[in-house]
């Protein structure tokens, strides 16, 4: 056995050259075998042993030990495209942290180097925040957070404390999460007295409206949601209950307590909805655009997928291969929009803080993933080769899924404009109110109060949305 761990290098550029530099330095068991780089020669002139795509091959006649990509700029693109180039190997493979600031402070360090998180699958640009204009615009400001113990709606509530927030009332249905946001919070140390833990059901409109009326806040985040497709495709009357006239109910109090700004977390499933979650989010959009002349400033935000929120798809691969050595997948084809919880709440805070009315507000999400090959590469950041170590079983889509996401209509795509913000488009000039909406929302409460089954309540909504589908 060697007595030195050979290491490869993906990455000829400044950060590769200073991470070579830090190992023959600081690594005394450590042997530089050479660089990996689709460009051939570089301006750092190291030694370019071969391209991604030999990965595989270079891994075999070297015996490299660990890989390590010193790319902090990569793209979640080129991140899959080195981990799919390496599937046949159990080499060790890790990475330098995707910084803004990393080849700016000259100091790449071995000891920085770290394992892959499910955020580098994306390699998304960072969000570009006026940080300072969003601290003068929160000062002083109290926020109203339905949902605001969730995945999204607590990283809502910890970005607004950076920006300097008054207060935050967290509104949720779950003691458990609540208890959770209420440790946090604790954690960093953020007095009792700048926020305000209720548990509540968004159904309950009169409780809700008393402590809006008690609070004032300024502004009401609202992101409480069903969310899981499949699930809402066998529980439409909770979907109904929970996404539709939840969202009337927050909106009503909003309105009736003359609340400043309002911002609705939407998804991109109410684009060409094909299932029931899908189709209640629409609804609760269209309620929020037709609901007439108010004080209150109305904003929207669609998502993609989050990752990392609850129930997302890839924190369970993770898990179905700690526990069970088996990732259940839909489809090969499968190809979805991504984006990080931090990102997420970025968006809102950010969207909010433009102070218009009446908008859409859309990240640019960058590529669709392929959720099979994605499945692959987290199989290989554990160090295992699929198929081998860990089987991949395709199940076929569910009840409800799509195979490959939208963020917006073609007629929408027409009136998409860049904001200030980068990678933030607003939609302009929307479909106007297609139905009335409050009598359509009462059809629904008809319908519930006498005690509708499952297809008389889909049937209803396959009349108002054409893209939905029968069993």
């Amino acid at each position: 056995m060697s007595e030195y761990r050979n290491i490869l290098i993906i990455g000829a550029g400044i950060a590769g050259k200073l991470l070579k530099e830090d190992i023959e330095k600081n690594v005394s068991d450590a042997k530089i075998i050479g660089f990996v780089d689709d460009q051939e020669s570089t301006e750092e002139g190291l030694d370019v042993i071969g391209k991604i795509e030999e990965l595989s091959k270079l891994n075999k006649i070297y015996k490299i030990d660990e890989i390590i990509i010193a790319i902090p700029s990569a793209n979640g693109e080129l991140m899959r495209k080195i981990l799919l180039n390496s599937l046949k190997n159990r080499t060790q493979i890790r990475l330098v942290p995707r910084s803004q600031h990393v080849i700016g402070q000259n100091d790449v360090k071995y000891s920085d180097v770290k394992d892959f998180a499910l955020e580098d699958f994306l390699g998304r640009p960072f969000l570009k925040q006026n940080v300072e204009k969003l601290k003068d615009f929160y000062k002083n400001k109290t926020a109203f957070i339905t949902g605001g113990a969730g995945s999204i709606g607590s990283e809502i509530v910890r970005q607004l404390f950076d920006l300097g927030v008054k207060k935050v009332i967290v509104y949720d249905n779950s003691e458990y999460l609540i208890f959770n946001i209420d440790q946090n919070l604790k954690e960093k140390a953020v007095s009792r007295e700048k926020y305000r833990l209720v548990i509540g059901s968004i159904l309950n409109k009169e409780k809700m409206s008393r402590i809006i009326k008690e609070e004032q806040p300024d502004f009401v985040f609202h992101a409480a949601a069903y969310k899981h497709v499949y699930l809402m495709e066998d529980n439409i009357d909770e979907a109904v209950l929970n996404n539709v006239i939840g969202t009337r109910n927050v909106v009503d109090a909003a309105i009736e307590n003359e609340i400043k700004n309002f911002i609705f977390i939407s998804t991109d499933k109410v684009v060409n909805p094909t299932s029931i979650m899908g189709s209640t989010k629409k609804l609760a959009e269209y309620y929020i655009k037709c609901i007439g002349e108010s004080k209150t400033k109305f904003n929207i935000v669609r998502f993609g997928n989050v990752i990392n929120s609850n129930g997302s798809v890839l924190p369970l691969f993770e898990r179905q291969i700690a526990e069970n050595r088996l990732i259940t997948v839909t489809h090969k084809e499968v190809r979805r929009f991504f984006m990080s919880i931090r990102e997420a709440a970025q968006l809102v805070v950010t969207s909010v803080a433009r102070d218009n009315h009446g908008e859409i507000y859309i990240l640019d999400m960058g590529e669709l993933i392929n959720i099979y090959e994605t499945a692959l590469c987290l199989i290989r950041t554990k160090n295992l080769i699929p198929e081998e170590d860990v089987k991949i079983n395709i199940i076929g889509l569910k009840e409800g899924e799509k195979m490959i996401e939208e963020l917006f209509t073609e007629k929408e795509m027409g009136n998409l404009i860049k904001t200030e913000i980068d990678n933030v488009f607003q939609l302009k000039n929307h479909e106007e109110c297609p139905m009335n909406i409050v009598n359509v929302i009462a059809d629904f409460e008809e319908l519930l109060k006498s005690n509708a089954n499952q297809d008389q309540l889909k049937t209803r909504f396959m009349e108002i949305f054409p893209s939905l589908k029968k069993k």
